[in-house]
């Protein structure tokens, strides 16, 4: 089957739904299908895989309380027109089809040559005004998509606040064998103090703010406690001037990719304080990894977690909840070695090849 997966994220930014596009297109990729990766020029991308065309320019926005992405260029409709025709391509899998733009364009390149098109929403919010808006074009757009898929129940509920559709939840995967255990035990941290891990873009939901407020906290009672934030974005010197006071107990390691399972397998804990998200990739990557974890008590989270013992959910925006938490956890090997056991046996559920299994069961449903 030849493939076409639209998206206005992808390498270089770093985010779930970069990793749910690039894992499907290899695991189709492996399975011999023909897979072409439409997405836009960014800031910082290096040489790209084979399968990646881009078309236009990506710009940053503020959106939904974080840094969205959307698409502009000069003919672009007829650009991605001509690459689906070009790649002769049999059905379009576009990411979050009635955002903009790619999803927009994208969706209407495909009717014009007379394409399935297939959705996937990621996204959850309390509310729209956009969506609220131009909620009657925007039904139309969706009432002609060929099936809509969203990755999980409470993505399914904020877009039927706006939208009348049938949605089938296929949630994000993880590749299990990129991710994994290092052979570090519970204990190991006694000969080095505490490692702590936080991993995503730095912007305002995803709470860096929150974990830096914990660490005074923690450091009085383990002082040789190491946090490493892994990440990059518009608001990291504000985030390395709220560090400051606490010195080298805090390391900005940047924007890292290749390096993402050494990083989780060698921490302690993982500490994911976002304050807005629809399902919680980065919690499957630290699962995979045999890395316990302390997540936000979140609607994306608390379904993912569903009372599973891989990781505990604490309030969120709440320094004093997180470095009591912490605390607790450092001190009890034990519990944080059965953790990581529930985390292993929770990803392997996740695994790519078995996401990937149903999503083609939806292409092939749509291309008969």
């Amino acid at each position: 089957m030849r493939i076409a997966l639209v998206t206005e994220f992808y390498y270089p930014h770093l985010g779930g739904v970069t990793e749910h596009v690039h894992n499907l297109a290899l695991e189709f990729r492996r399975r011999g299908h023909e897979v072409t990766v439409v997405t836009a020029n960014m800031d910082g991308q290096g040489r790209d895989p084979e399968f990646v065309r881009r078309v236009g320019t990506s710009r940053i926005v503020y959106s939904n309380g974080s840094f969205a992405r959307v698409t502009t260029g000069w003919g672009l409709a007829r650009r991605v027109r001509d690459l689906l025709r070009e790649r002769r391509i049999e059905v379009v899998h576009v990411q979050d089809v009635i955002a903009p733009t790619l999803g927009l364009v994208a969706s209407s390149a495909a009717w014009r040559l007379g394409l399935p098109v297939v959705a996937t929403s990621h996204t959850w919010f309390t509310r729209s005004l956009a969506y609220r808006f131009f909620r009657p074009v925007l039904q139309r757009r969706l009432d002609r998509v060929a099936a809509r898929i969203a990755v999980s129940e409470p993505v399914v509920r904020a877009m039927s606040m706006y939208f009348r559709a049938d949605w089938e939840i296929i949630p994000n995967g993880v590749n299990v064998e990129y991710f994994h255990p290092n052979g570090r035990r519970p204990t190991d941290y006694l000969g080095r103090g505490p490692r702590l891990l936080f991993l995503g873009r730095l912007d305002p939901r995803n709470g860096l703010d929150t974990v830096l407020g914990a660490m005074p906290t923690i450091l009085a009672r383990y002082p040789v406690t190491k946090l490493v934030v892994v990440g990059d974005g518009p608001l990291r010197s504000h985030y390395e001037r709220r560090a400051m006071p606490l010195g080298s107990s805090v390391k900005f390691v940047g924007q890292i990719n290749d390096e993402r399972p050494e990083y989780y397998a060698t921490a302690d804990l993982y500490l994911c304080p976002t304050t807005k998200a629809s399902f919680g990739i980065t919690l499957l990557e630290a699962m995979a990894c045999g890395t316990p974890m302390i997540v936000s008590d979140i609607t994306g989270f608390r379904e993912l977690i569903a009372g599973g013992g891989e990781a505990v959910l604490v309030p969120k925006d709440d320094p004093a909840a997180w470095a009591r938490t912490t605390m607790e956890l450092m001190a009890d090997a034990g519990r944080r070695e059965a953790m990581a056991a529930a985390g292993l046996a929770k990803a392997a559920r996740f695994a790519w090849p078995r996401v990937a299994d149903r999503v083609l069961a939806v292409y092939e449903r749509v291309t008969r």
